[in-house]
């Protein structure tokens, strides 16, 4: 199976069935164990919404600077509350686990289908700055 395919094959649960689209995603082909006769695939969605460059900390800055440094991060965090209501909205389940630090905020899940959750961030409004999407798999014996 190439790797093309392989992108294209939905998130599945060890007894449910494989969808896998054809190149023109005009016809599906049922396929139980993928086509190179592997395991079902299950996807891991993260979607890193990164804070602005650089530690929050810095020292010996004019109060001009620190109040301008703070209302971008203000901003920003407005920007990665937005994302996080949005994803909420997009994905039908409730169980993603989110992670904080300084340098953003993470959201992963097992089994969301990663190509609606960027189309619709960004039907949403949102671009390349606001959002990262990236996407693991693995198979019932391990992570690849």
């Amino acid at each position: 199976m190439s790797f093309a395919a392989l992108l294209k094959t939905r998130p599945v649960d060890d007894d449910e069935r494989v969808t896998v689209a054809d190149a023109d995603d005009t016809a599906n082909v049922d396929d139980t164990a993928n086509a190179d006769g592997g395991l079902p695939v299950i996807w891991h969605v993260i979607v890193d919404i990164p804070f602005l460059d650089g530690p929050f900390r810095r020292t010996r800055l004019s109060l001009d600077e620190a109040s301008e440094a703070l209302s971008k991060r203000v901003e920003r965090a407005t920007v990665v509350e937005r994302v996080l209501r949005a994803l909420r909205s997009i994905s039908d389940a409730d169980d993603w686990q989110v992670t904080i630090s300084w340098k953003g905020v993470r959201a992963e899940r097992d089994g969301e289908s990663y190509e609606r959750l960027e189309q619709e961030l960004r039907a949403a409004g949102f671009d390349d700055g606001d959002f990262q999407i990236r996407v693991e798999y693995a198979r019932s014996w391990g992570m690849l």
